[in-house]
């Protein structure tokens, strides 16, 4: 008779975030955002490097449920530079939906951008936008983020704290 696993939560610095973990990661992404994967990131199964992204985890023992990134980008503010915590890779395993995995590790993510960044960002689906305002996040005007000088395509640009402390436009330098 199985018994049911516990799920935890970890935080990972890239450096110890667990292979079983990474190679879980990639394999969603190409079930899911297949479409969007191209080249030799086909084969890809480790996170990237640079810049370095922190990891937020649900697990049960080596199994991912659900997971969350945060890697950190300066942009040009108004004054000075602005560092934005940016998310991305919000996943939850179909299996484990509707019970409050990818909520709660991103409460944990809102946390760590406000002890570490100015503002947080992320790119969503304009169907997933409401999960992210139940979670404070605002999604900004289209037109208001620049991605190398362009609206970005159907993507919802979404912030964490004072959009007023960014420029307008705010020019990033790539989409996540």
């Amino acid at each position: 008779m199985m018994t049911t696993p516990e799920i935890e939560e970890f935080v990972f610095s890239d450096a110890d975030f667990p292979r079983e973990f990474d190679i879980q990661l990639w394999a969603f992404v190409r079930l899911v955002w297949g479409e969007a994967i191209s080249g030799d990131d086909r084969f890809r199964t480790r996170s990237w490097d640079e810049p370095t992204p922190t990891h937020f985890v649900r697990a049960a023992g080596d199994l991912l449920v659900s997971h969350v990134l945060v890697f950190p980008l300066s942009i040009e503010g108004h004054r000075d530079v602005l560092r934005v915590g940016c998310v991305g890779a919000v996943l939850t395993f179909p299996q484990f939906r509707r019970e409050g995995h990818a909520s709660e590790l991103m409460r944990r993510v809102a946390q760590h951008i406000r002890e570490t960044a100015d503002v947080g960002m992320l790119f969503c689906d304009a169907v997933d936008a409401p999960f992210y305002e139940r979670l404070d996040w605002v999604a900004l005007p289209r037109g208001r983020a620049l991605v190398n000088g362009e609206i970005p395509d159907e993507e919802v640009v979404m912030i964490l704290g004072d959009d007023l402390i960014a420029p307008d436009p705010i020019r990033l330098p790539l989409s996540w």
